[in-house]
């Protein structure tokens, strides 16, 4: 359990008192939630909240660079911020938590119900990390989450202002952890299709981007039959649904989003 909390004053101080033993904080939504392990396996938190840099919102040529330490609500009222990142931070609908939560927060957490991960996953999202060298490293969004980066600060996401990109998210409640949040996105290479299936996992559905991007034309049973043997995908009876279900969802999801993408009605 932490015992100790450090106020960085700088993302270099940060970064430096990063070890194995202590954790990042940043809005804190995840720290204090009822039943994470972050702080009952962290010695030390490193509290980002006086560290200068971290909150600005820049544009430039098309891209958007966002500082880790901007909030969803600050997301949200950026004219600088593309909507479909809007739409993403909308998904979280508490105010309060918009207030609090922060977009380099909601990447590190890694959740398998994430609010941000899939829109910015098949946006193509990269990240400048800053390590215990204080070298700033810039990296792929989906290279992230191999586990190699886990002791590395985010400090800020860069993104694609005008990529074309559509999101869903299905959850008993607007307050309900979501069962599935599913994003995808089109330019002139084709589709990418990414999401998080709660209990799961995050998922880049490779297989479902080649069978859209092969035949544009294909039909919704294809792609429910496709998902629904495919054995790659592991998901499992729970409370938030049966296997079926889930891979019923991923389907039609994944169906509709790539209508949408393409201008058709859904």
């Amino acid at each position: 359990m932490a015992t100790k909390l450090l106020m960085a004053k700088s993302p270099e101080e940060a970064a430096v008192s990063k070890t194995a033993s202590a954790a990042f904080v940043a809005g804190g939504t995840e720290v204090n939630r009822l039943g994470s392990d972050i702080a009952e396996k962290a010695e030390t938190l490193i509290s980002l909240k006086k560290c200068s840099g971290l909150d600005g919102i820049e544009a430039d040529a098309g891209y958007v660079t966002i500082g880790a330490m901007c909030t969803f609500q600050d997301l949200v009222e950026s004219d600088k911020v593309p909507g479909w990142l809007k739409e993403a931070a909308l998904f979280m609908a508490s105010r309060t938590k918009r207030n609090m939560a922060t977009i380099g927060g909601n990447i590190a957490a890694r959740r398998s119900d994430s609010y941000l991960i899939p829109a910015l996953s098949a946006a193509g999202a990269v990240l400048e990390l800053l390590g215990s060298d204080t070298k700033a490293e810039r990296i792929g969004i989906v290279e992230y989450f191999d586990g190699a980066y886990d002791d590395k600060l985010i400090t800020s996401v860069t993104v694609e202002k005008d990529i074309r990109l559509v999101s869903k998210r299905y959850a008993n409640t607007a307050q309900s952890h979501a069962v599935l949040t599913m994003s995808a996105a089109m330019d002139e290479m084709g589709v990418y299709m990414n999401g998080a299936v709660k209990n799961v996992g995050l998922l880049h559905f490779c297989d479902l981007e080649k069978a859209f991007n092969d035949d544009p034309e294909i039909s919704e049973d294809k792609i429910i039959e496709m998902v629904r043997t495919c054995t790659g995908l592991e998901t499992a009876d729970d409370m938030f649904g049966s296997d079926a279900y889930k891979r019923y969802l991923i389907a039609v999801t994944a169906f509709d989003l790539f209508k949408q993408l393409k201008g058709k009605e859904v």
